[in-house]
């Protein structure tokens, strides 16, 4: 019986493998500062394909942001999301302190010196209906 328990185990850690590599390859290869995204509405995937961000999220977004943040901050965002032990769940910001900032500023209309470095399930929500072409999740168990 244990031999079996450990086989199905090692079955389910393969199969989330192969999984994981799969989507993977649909992760961005690429960024675009929101300076790029007036012309470049393009990204390159890992796997060589491209994702085409929607303009009119790309100009509600930069209407957003002052311009002169443009040349630092990029898109697609990207996110983690993250089941904490106690069954809360976040959607870590992924990047640098301009993300974070960028994030930050979609969210709550303000940005602080760090940005926000997580966002609750609502606030994700919120920010994913507008800006869904502009966002990219990973997921970590």
């Amino acid at each position: 019986m244990a031999s079996s328990a450990s086989d199905l185990g090692k079955h389910v850690r393969h199969r989330y493998a192969e999984e994981a590599r799969r989507l993977q390859a649909h992760w961005p290869a690429e960024q675009v500062t929101l300076e790029e995204l007036r012309s470049r509405r393009q990204v390159k995937l890992m796997d060589g394909t491209y994702h085409e961000m929607d303009s009119e999220e790309a100009e509600a977004l930069m209407s957003q942001v002052p311009s002169f943040f443009w040349p630092f901050m990029r898109v697609p965002m990207l996110f983690s999301y993250v089941r904490t032990e106690t069954g809360i769940s976040r959607y870590m910001v992924l990047g640098d302190r301009w993300q974070r900032r960028l994030v930050e500023i979609l969210v709550t209309g303000n940005y602080s010196a760090e940005g926000l470095t997580g966002l609750n399930v609502e606030q994700f929500l919120r920010l994913l209906r507008r800006y869904r072409s502009l966002i990219f999740v990973s997921l970590t168990l």
